[in-house]
Order: C-alpha cells, then structure tokens, then sequence
C-alpha cells in the first residue's frame, strides 16, 4: 500500500514538472513574439525602403509604435495605419503591401484622419496584427472580416446606395450601380420590402448589409463561412440553403449576380453621421422617394412572380399556385382598370398574391395607377375609326368573323337573348357605325362585352357590313337634341322610370348598365335618346315617348335630364365594383360547375389546376361579365377552353348554362369591399 503511494506521487511530481516546462516555453515564445510584433517589423521595413528610395535624404528616425486613429463619430479606433504606412506617400505606388500606396483617388475624397480605414475596407481596427485585424483565417471569429476586393464596392453603399433615385454615375461605384439595377429588374421588392417599399414573404432588405457572419447559418452552404458566399449559394438556390423557403432560384450570369451581391451587402443603415450620406441615400433613409414609373413598378414589384415580359406560370407541381400572364390579349379584352386596381390594393387570400395597400407596402397610388396603364398598354388595337370609316366592308368576309368571335354570346342572328339583340330594327336603326365600332374595340368595362383590339380596320368595315346586312335601311339620321339637361332632376326621373331594370345606380340587373364608362363614353346623346323615346322591340325596353300613358310620357326636356344624370353616373367613381346583371339560375350551374369546371377550379371553386373562384377578393374585382366572358372566350396560351365555342376535348356550352354557372359562382360572395381611391 505504501509502494502504490509512492509511484503516485512520483507520477504526480513527473506531470507537473512536464506542465511547467511546456508553460514556459510557451511564455518564452510569447515574449520573443513579443519584442517582435509584426507592426514593428513592418514600420522598420518601410523605414528601409524610404531610404533607399532617396539615398541623399537622411534616415528617418524610427520609432517604432502603434498609430490609433481614433473615430469617435464612428464610434471606432483604426490602427490600420501601424502597418500599412505608405496609403498617403505617391513613392510606394509600385511597393508592395501593406507599404503600397492607397489606389485611386479614395483618400482624396475621404481622408483617413476623418474616415478611418475599416468603414470601407472591414476588419477589425483595434487589431495590431493581421490575423486579428484581417479577420478571415480560420479560428479567428471577428464578426465582419476583412473584405476581398471584389466585394469592396459593398461598403461604399452604406453611405451612397440608394434604390429609386436615377443612376448618379459615382466613380469607383460601377459595379454597386449595375447591382442596384438588376436588384431592381428581378423583381426583388415584389417579395422584400426595402427602405420602405415591397412586400412582406420575405425579410426586409433595408439593413441586410449591416448583418454579420453570426446572423447566418452556414451548414447547408458549401465553401467559404461568407457572407458573400452565403448570399450567393443562396440565390442560385434557396431551398437549399435555407430548407421550406418559398424565394424563387436568380437566373442571372455569374456576373450579374456578384453585383447582385454586391448591392445586398451594400444595403445598410450605420449608425454613423448624417453628413457622411449621399443626399439620395439620406432623402430614402428619411422615407422620401421620388415616384417610380409603370414600367419601373412592374420590374421592381411584379416581374419576379409575373415574369418580365409579363407571360405568368402555369400551375405545375413546380408552381402550385400559377401566376396569370398580364400580358394575354384575352385577360386584357376582359379585364378592366377596377379588376386590375382591386387585384393590386386587395390581393388574393390563401395565394401568393399579397395586398398591395399603400399603407402597409409603401407603394403609392400614383404608382398603382400608372401600373395600371402600363399593363393595359400592352393591349393590342390594330385598327383606327379614322381608317375603318373609309373602308367598305366585305358582308361575307365580316360574317366569317362574326360566326367565330361574336355568335358565341350574339347568336348567329345577332337575336340571342338576353345579350344585345343586334339585329334588333330598333338597335340598326338608331346605332351609327362609329357608336358599333367604339363598342367592338373598346368593349364595356366590367361586362360581359370583351374589347376586340386584334381586328384590323378592314376587319372592322367587315363586321361593320355584316350588322347592317339585318337591316333595311341605314340609320337613321337622329335629330340632335341641343339640350344642357339639369341631373337633379335626371336623377329622380331616372330613380321611378328607369331603375327597377337598369339598377339604382345604373349597374344592370335585368336589363344592361347604362351607366357604364364605355356606354356613355361611346353613345351620343341622340342614341340615347332615341332609345328612351322609341323603345326596343321584342324586349323588355319600351318606349317612354309613346307607350306609356299620358301621365307618364317623357318629354324631350326630361330625356335630356336622364342623361345628364347617367354621363354623371358613367364618369363618378362607384364605391364597389358591381356585379352587373345576374341573369342565370344557381341551382342548375351548381350541378354544371360539378361537371365541367371542378377539376381544375375545384369542387367548391377553391382553385386546383387553375385561380381559386370562390375567393372574396376575385369576387368583389370581378363582375358577371367578366367571369361569363372569361368562360366563353376562355384564355388562348393556358388550359382554360373556350366554352362558348368549344373544341375536340370540350363541348360547347349554351349561353343559358354559361349564365346559369356564372350564378352560381356568384352566390359565393360573401362581402361587399369598397375600391381604393387610386384610379378614375
């Protein structure tokens, strides 16, 4: 027992002697370290080579210590310049580091005594050796490392990146400024909001440059632990750096996507001296921005989901959503700029599509209008009335065009009801030519009357020709009714006479909206009248002129009032969007909708292979005209059919059982949304 005791302590005294010795080299070595440091050495040097450089001059006196440029504004000490002693000498251009002369003329404009040296290049300032201050080896864990010089450009845009203002061409800042306007081409703010402006499925941008290594995981990011390289895996392919995101993969060049990441970094906010920013960065700091145009709004906010040239996505198990192509010609033969508005200010629930209400995205209603133009510009119109009035239409040619485009809802004979009858005597009689052209290409805003911009002028002479063909005479010249019309007194006549059909504020109900833009904006007051005096045969419309009693009769002066009242009807801007004329039957739609619609739009309209219809907010954009002419023309480029006119895998639906299926996806509104006031 006293044996084992003492080989114990024996042993106990051999590892505390090796431990002692083991420490004092170490001591040992950290002094000669010490009386060495690489600063020392590179100021001795430098000493050296400004001798050689100038044999007459005497030798510097060195006196070797550690130069701190203290930065209390930036809250920082730099002691960049203990080792790096050439920056500002014109001799060491040719020199190599760290005694190499600054590039450039960056000192010019931003003196170290004011600027420091880690506000631009990174690294940690204090440091007085260049595995501290550099920051890039591993096992050191300074949070923002030195930057390569392919990203430097990243730290000029804490002071001078900015988003919205037009390019400032800042030399040295090239390659932060090709960012900045790819960032704005791909779409980015359709999902990131930034310095006030964009969406919220992703983070905000604003100060995504000011994060460090540690906001950052890095296990599923293959190379180095950067923040540049973890920007960069992470655009080519999100999913598989960050697990379940939701961001679309970049599809950019090798180039353009280091300035894209370049310009991220740059996204900041330092907390440093307000003179030190750009009057452009300071105004977006502030929230001051000048307005984007249409053009620049769709790139920026819509072209990521809605693709550049505007083409969409169709629903795939890739994209489960689907995105429409705003640029088809028949979604914008149909949709109207209050489809367009309420879609942007309200979005989609339960789809990618978010509410843009400026309150909460930044986006202003100046910027909502003008995208709103810019997508409805890019309907085609390949005629003029100019040109169409000069022209003699071909009968035979125009009804070939009529039987394909209109006798889906028109009827061979032009006498389907409850549509316009055209070849109605009263209709060819009081209708001119132009009002019939205007209403082909211009169509009525949220009915069931597409806009036909794809006909030439010939084509439109044709159809034109083809109208008159029901009739027997030309129209008659209308005798102008040269009256002002006092509205007050059109809006009680109109209230009695003419509402319990066209709707109390002329929205349709049994009878077509009168009160609608495109109507009064096409009609003169002559036609108007005649069909107040005269009536339409074979409908409901009768004459209040004549076929009514005396006590009822409108006079000339009373017409004029009525429509003075639906012109201030026709260009006020309604609270909602009306439906417009419901003239089918839920209950046999319901069964139809079953049968033809629910594999893609879902058993309950909630949307499968194709938009979600049982959505409150497509609902209250969406009038019975639009979805019955959506129904009927279909969308040529997508999987939605023509029902109106059929094809080899589809049958063709009547237009009774098209209107009895647009009932019944009405009845699924629930509420009432009021319009935005950005559009008139």
């Amino acid at each position: 027992m006293k044996y084992t005791q003492q080989k114990l302590t024996t042993l106990f005294q051999l590892v505390t002697l090796v431990s002692s010795c083991v420490i004092l080299i170490m001591l040992i070595l950290m002094l000669l370290r010490g009386a060495r440091p690489q600063w020392k050495m590179y100021q001795q040097q430098y000493a050296a080579l400004t001798a050689a450089m100038d044999s007459s001059a005497a030798p510097p006196e060195i006196r070797p210590t550690i130069i701190s440029t203290p930065l209390p504004h930036l809250k920082r000490i730099d002691r960049c310049s203990s080792c790096h002693l050439g920056t500002e000498n014109k001799k060491m251009a040719d020199a190599d580091l760290p005694y190499r002369t600054h590039s450039g003329e960056m000192l010019k404009f931003h003196p170290p005594e004011k600027f420091g040296c880690t506000i631009c290049h990174g690294g940690q300032g204090q440091a007085i050796d260049k595995k501290n201050a550099h920051a890039v080896d591993k096992g050191v864990h300074w949070l923002h490392p030195l930057l390569a010089r392919e990203y430097l450009q990243a730290s000029c845009g804490q002071c001078h990146s900015f988003i919205f203002s037009h390019s400032v061409n800042l030399q040295g800042m090239e390659t932060l400024e090709k960012g900045r306007q790819i960032f704005m081409r791909e779409g980015c703010l359709g999902c990131h909001k930034a310095r006030g402006l964009g969406g919220s499925k992703g983070p905000d941008l604003s100060e995504q440059g000011g994060k460090s290594r540690r906001d950052y995981s890095f296990r599923h990011v293959p190379g180095k632990r950067t923040v540049s390289n973890w920007l960069h895996n992470h655009f080519r392919d999100p999913d598989m750096v960050s697990p379940g995101s939701q961001m679309l993969a970049v599809d950019l060049a090798d180039e353009d996507l280091h300035t894209l990441v370049v310009f991220t970094m740059g996204l900041n906010k330092p907390d440093i001296p307000l003179d030190f920013f750009s009057v452009e960065t300071l105004n977006e700091l502030k929230g001051r921005r000048r307005t984007l145009t249409g053009d620049e709004t769709f790139a920026g906010l819509c072209s990521a989901c809605h693709g550049k040239n505007a083409k969409g996505k169709s629903f795939t198990a890739d994209y489960k959503w689907g995105v429409p192509a705003l640029a088809n010609q028949d979604f914008l033969a149909v949709a109207s700029a209050g489809f367009m508005e309420m879609t942007i200010y309200n979005g989609r629930s339960g789809r990618q599509m978010a509410a843009w209400t400026p309150r909460f995205t930044g986006l202003k209603p100046q910027e909502i209008n003008d995208l709103i133009v810019r997508l409805q510009s890019a309907r085609e119109i390949r005629s003029s009335w100019r040109e169409t009035k000069k022209l003699v239409g071909d009968v035979e040619q125009g009804k070939k065009i009529y039987n394909h485009h209109c006798q889906v809802c028109h009827g061979e004979n032009g006498d389907v009801m409850p549509i316009i009858t055209l070849s109605n005597p009263d209709f060819l009689a009081s209708a001119n030519d132009e009002f019939i052209y205007k209403t082909i290409v211009n169509g009525r805003r949220n009915s069931a009357m597409p806009a036909w911009g794809q006909f030439s002028s010939q084509d439109l002479a044709d159809i034109i020709a083809s109208i008159r063909r029901w009739g027997k005479q030309s129209p008659q010249p209308l005798r102008p009714l040269s009256l002002p019309g006092n509205r007050k007194n059109g809006e009680q006549l109109y209230h009695y006479r003419c509402s319990r059909c066209h709707g109390l504020h002329g929205e349709g109900v049994s009878a077509p909206a009168i009160a609608n833009a495109d109507f009064v904006g096409a009609a003169g007051d002559e036609y108007i009248q005649a069909i107040v005096a005269n009536g339409r045969r074979q409908t409901a419309m009768f004459g209040w002129a004549g076929d009514v009693p005396a006590a009822e009769t409108l006079q000339r002066e009373d017409i004029a009032d009525i429509i003075a009242h639906l012109r201030y009807l026709g260009a006020r801007r309604a609270e909602i969007i009306y439906p417009g004329p419901n003239l089918g039957q839920a209950e046999k739609g319901s069964l139809l909708f079953l049968r033809y619609c629910a594999e893609c739009h879902g058993p309950n309209g909630e949307g499968i292979k194709a938009p979600a219809l049982n959505n409150q907010e497509f609902l209250n954009s969406a009038g019975n005209g639009y979805i019955l002419a959506s129904m009927s023309l279909g969308r040529r480029g997508t999987a939605m059919p023509s029902w109106g006119r059929g094809d080899e895998k589809h049958i063709k639906l009547s237009l009774q059982e098209r209107l009895d299926i647009t009932a019944e996806i009405r009845q699924w509104q629930k509420v009432v949304i009021k319009r935005p006031g950005a559009v008139h």
